[in-house]
């Protein structure tokens, strides 16, 4: 119900006290103004106190003439005096009062809300502008715009590598940026979009909730309308606040789908520029500084160039090396088949590897033929006309037709097998081909230095880094990629190693392919380049040279032999026995099997003498007695030095051995083939070289079996011991090698080819000899000294042209021995005579072998160590000489010790004994002694019984020390024997002698003149 109707009722029933208070008021105001009555306000009264109440109030003023009429309003004849305002009506002033309400209530209620709005809608579009997956392709876009407004702020500023660097960690701050750009254009949006001009349209929507009110002339209502009034603008406020949000909202988001979409043109919308400030710039000086500091700081190693200088490899090109090319070339190269055994490999690879080495062999032959070759004439020994000189390796065969044909022959077959190192190189090289053409080495090394830096600044710019730290991180990062590149390219190198061996295969609708023919003899090309070639024949020359073979241990066996016979007169000899007990008899015999070694080395100012044997036996043992029975093999060479004779003990061996077997002689001393002729050619080739080199003048080597019986035996009073030895020899030297290596004719020597033209070398055994040695020694005791007497005979048969067996040498040879043995007891004269005299002249002995050294102008390449095994014999003659050495010397020949019996039964057969048992004594296993020995010998040669030829005889006395150690089992002997003084008569010559090193005499007599 309106406040109109509710005025009604009340007039027409009884006065409210609204109406009362308002009557009252009225009459008592007799001052009331008609001015103040507007029209406005009357007829707000009319509508509150009705039209008679307000009739009868505006009379009683009594200076204007009735102006309302019924229905509210002024009559057509009512007038305001002149000069005076229209009376306002009660219901006009309330209607002014609602209005003032109005405007001062509603401008900032609007005021508030266009606050609200503007906030809220800037508040939901920088939420759909930040946040918004439906805006996600927006802010993308202002990103990348950031980012390459980051990026052109550096303009060219650094490198292109620095300038990403800098660019990679600048972008973090693209996030920032962004947001901040989108909240700003969110607000600046809100602005366009929701203008002051929205105000208008917010206050017309708040004033409708004053203007459809009808202001109550009741103060407590009208309060009430005002308050609720407020309210209702508040209603419509926020009613219209959530449409016009709504509305702005929905239209904002049409235009920021407008300004970010894509031109006509197909550019990108959205933001003509973004500030970046220095988010670029700073990122990258600090990037630019670090430069020097990120990677290649840590040298890996250290190697020589090209040139011969040194030069440093670091982190990144180490990584390149053994991450990168190292593995892949590993793979190319199994492909290429290098480092795969044969039956690794399929057929077609080693169909093509054999081609390639085939090539390699023939163009290293060619060359090793000419070098050789070129090394014999006169020109190139002198320098000649080709401008280089001969390898010193050649040096020895320029002159040596022999020596020259067996380096040919023993260069081929190490090259044989060298040469495929041309092939192995070659391939090598075609493989760094492949890999550089798929990963360059330098772009790849650059490419992994810029990502090693990168990783590496990622840490440096960070503050507290470690240089460590730093170089931790950019390895990791080019180690990565390497491997990364190793996992993306090896396959394909690896095709392409295969492209060039055996083709591909068939895939998919592609077909297989074969090799490329011109690139398999370009490959050849290159492995037959006539620099490679020929650097490879020198130095498969020289390795031929100094390569070990079987006389090698020949001369590891010769520099002992230097050390122990360094000077002319000295001797010395190695005896090992093995005795392996097998039965035993009753009274404590035994039965053995045996095994013997020996060896013996004599020098003298002429020549090295030196022999050896191995034999193989039984024997038997029993209280005081020993005999035993062996056979085996004896070896003797005589040499100008140790070289020559570890030579001729080789040569001997392969002689008999080719009696025995001609391809066990070809496998031991040829080499297998590989030259291009038969092993047992190469063998002989190189026999032809040792009898060219070494089997000259005076020189002679003999080999064959040897049968020995031997005893010992102990009776007592003395010692006793025989031998007889029975030996089947064949002789080499030069005068046989000649007479048996030259053709039908006499005029020519025999090729390799030609001598094994039946199967058998045409040298055959050389000049068989038998010689039969027997030899016995009894040492008797006198009182604390002993003595040792000795005899000892040969005699040598041979067989002439008629097959027939002649005389060829006789000997005897008669010594005493006086030992001085340490842990026995010995009388006066014994120490006297071989401890102290003898040891004191084989020091002087030593002394002027080592003055005659020093000052001697003679190149010896053993000098050195003959020279130190003169100091080592001098130093033991030292020892031996004071009595300082005795307690050492008697305590070690007591280390070892065992029992001695003896054989009554032997000794009841000598004059004065009986046979009643003896003592069982414990004795010294360990004999170490300095001995005097003398002796005197006869040596006669023949060529037949009724041929005499030269005869000898010599008497020497000489210091013999030895070492023997009996451990039942094993009996190990050393001796070194040492000449002190000779004489020497022979038949022609004059008389010789020799003392403490100094010789003379030996000369040919003048033959005898004839008077006519």
């Amino acid at each position: 119900m309106s406040e109109h109707a509710s005025a009604q009722r009340s007039t027409k029933g009884q006065a409210t006290p609204e109406l009362q208070t308002s009557t009252t008021e009225t009459a008592a105001s007799g001052t009331l103004d008609a001015r103040q009555l507007s029209t406005a306000r009357i007829m707000q009264m009319q509508r509150t106190m009705g039209n008679r109440a307000v009739q009868h109030m505006v009379q009683r003023m009594g200076t204007v003439s009735p102006i309302v009429q019924r229905a509210g309003g002024l009559s057509s004849t009512a007038s305001v005096q002149q000069g005076s305002a229209p009376v306002k009506t009660p219901a006009e002033e309330r209607k002014e009062s609602m209005d003032a309400e109005r405007d001062a209530k509603v401008t900032p209620l609007v005021n508030t809300a266009f606050t609200d709005i503007r906030a809220k809608l800037e508040a939901a579009l920088k939420t759909y502008l930040t946040s918004d997956s439906k805006a996600a392709t927006i802010r993308q876009s202002v990103k990348d715009k950031v980012i390459a407004e980051i990026e052109a702020s550096m303009g060219a500023t650094g490198t292109a590598e620095q300038r990403a660097d800098a660019l990679k960690f600048a972008k973090d701050g693209a996030e920032g940026i962004m947001q901040a750009k989108l909240t700003s254009y969110a607000g600046e949006l809100t602005v366009s979009q929701f203008a002051e001009e929205k105000k208008r349209d917010l206050t017309a929507e708040a004033n409708k909730a004053y203007d459809l009110v009808t202001p109550s002339l009741n103060e407590s209502a009208f309060t009430k309308q005002k308050s609720k009034a407020a309210k209702d603008a508040e209603k419509l406020l926020a009613t219209r606040s959530k449409i016009l949000i709504a509305n702005a909202l929905a239209t904002s988001k049409t235009a920021i789908v407008t300004k970010f979409a894509s031109t006509a043109s197909g550019g990108a919308g959205g933001f003509d520029r973004i500030d970046v400030g220095t988010t670029g710039t700073a990122e990258l000086t600090n990037r630019i500084g670090l430069e020097n500091e990120l990677v290649d700081k840590t040298v890996v190693k250290t190697e020589k160039d090209a040139t011969g200088n040194d030069r440093n490899v670091y982190d990144m090109e180490n990584i390149y090396r053994t991450t990168l090319h190292q593995p892949m070339k590993q793979a190319v190269l199994l492909k290429l088949g290098v480092g795969r055994g044969e039956f690794r490999r399929s057929k077609e690879l080693n169909e093509f590897r054999d081609k390639l080495k085939t090539a390699a062999r023939e163009k290293v032959n060619q060359q090793i033929e000419a070098e050789i070759t070129r090394s014999q004439s006169p020109a190139s020994a002198g320098g000649g006309t080709s401008g280089t000189s001969p390898s010193p390796a050649l040096t020895a065969a320029m002159n040596s037709p022999m020596k020259a044909e067996y380096m040919k022959m023993a260069t081929k077959a190490i090259a044989y097998k060298d040469s495929k190192q041309l092939v192995d190189e070659v391939m090598a090289t075609e493989a760094d081909a492949i890999i550089e053409a798929l990963t360059p080495k330098n772009d790849t090394i650059t490419a992994l230095t810029n990502i090693g830096k990168s990783a590496a600044y990622e840490v440096a710019r960070k503050s507290g880094s470690t240089r460590e730290q730093i170089r931790a991180a950019g390895v990791k990062a080019a180690t990565a990629q390497a491997e990364k590149l190793l996992k993306e390219k090896k396959d394909l190198a690896v095709l392409e190693a295969r492209k060039v061996t055996k083709g591909t295969k068939a895939v998919g609708t592609t077909a297989a392919t074969r090799p490329d023919p011109a690139k398999t003899q370009q490959v050849i090309a290159d492995i037959q380049d006539n620099d490679k070639t020929k650097k490879m024949a020198k130095t498969v020359i020289t390795k031929s040279v100094e390569a070990p073979d079987l006389n090698s241990g020949f001369a590891k066996i010769g520099k002992l032999i230097d050390i122990s016979t360094p000077n002319p007169g000295d001797s010395s000899s190695l005896e090992f026995e093995l005795k392996i007990p097998v039965a035993s008899a009753a009274g404590g015999g035994h039965a053995y099997f045996l095994f013997g070694f020996g060896g013996e080395a004599e020098r003298e100012a002429e020549d090295l003498t030196v022999n050896s044997q191995l034999t193989f036996g039984a024997g038997f043992t029993t209280f005081g007695f020993d005999a035993n029975a062996r056979f085996g093999l004896f070896l003797e060479g005589k040499g100008k030095d140790t070289d020559s004779v570890m030579n001729l003990l080789s040569y001997g061996l392969y002689r008999e051995m080719a009696t025995i077997s001609s391809a066990a002689a070809g496998h031991f001393w040829g080499k297998g083939g590989r030259s291009g002729d038969s092993k047992l050619v190469e063998a002989e080739k190189w026999a032809m070289m040792v009898e060219e080199q070494h089997l000259v003048d005076e020189s002679e080597i003999n080999v064959g079996g040897l049968a020995k019986l031997a005893m010992e035996a102990n009776v007592g009073v003395a010692e006793f011991s025989a031998e007889v030895a029975f030996k089947r020899l064949s002789k080499y030297n030069k005068e046989i090698i000649e007479k048996k290596g030259k053709d039908a004719t006499g005029a020519r020597m025999l090729t390799a080819t030609e001598r094994l033209a039946n199967g058998k070398s045409a040298i055959g055994k050389g000049e068989l000899n038998t010689t039969v040695e027997a030899g016995t020694e009894i040492e008797i005791g006198f009182g604390k000294d002993k003595v040792a007497f000795g005899l000892e005979g040969s005699i040598t048969k041979t067989r002439n042209e008629a097959g027939e067996w002649i005389l060829k040498e006789l000997g005897l040879e008669l010594s005493a021995t006086i030992p001085s043995q340490f842990g026995e007891e010995g009388g006066d004269f014994t120490n006297y005579v071989s401890k102290i005299v003898t040891a004191a002249i084989g020091g002087g002995k030593n002394v002027s072998a080592l003055l005659k050294k020093a000052f001697s102008s003679e190149v010896e390449a053993d000098k050195g160590k003959r020279t130190a095994g003169t100091v080592l014999d001098a130093g033991s003659d030292a020892l031996f000489t004071g009595n300082y050495f005795d307690d050492i010397g008697t305590s070690f020949a007591e280390k070892i010790q065992g029992d001695e019996t003896v054989n009554d039964t032997m000794r009841s057969w000598l004059p004065g004994q009986d046979d009643s048992a003896s003592s069982i004594e414990t004795v010294n296993k360990i004999g170490l002694s300095n001995a005097l020995k003398l002796g005197v010998a006869f040596k006669k040669e023949y060529e037949g019984w009724d041929q005499p030829g030269n005869w000898e005889i010599s008497i020497e006395a000489s210091q013999v020390k030895s070492l023997e150690v009996d451990a039942e089992i094993v009996k190990v002997a050393v001796e070194k024997a040492k000449r002190l003084g000779k004489l020497e008569f022979a038949k022609g010559k004059t008389t010789k002698y020799e003392g403490l090193g100094f010789a003379g005499g030996g000369q040919d007599r003048p033959a005898p003149t004839t008077t006519p």
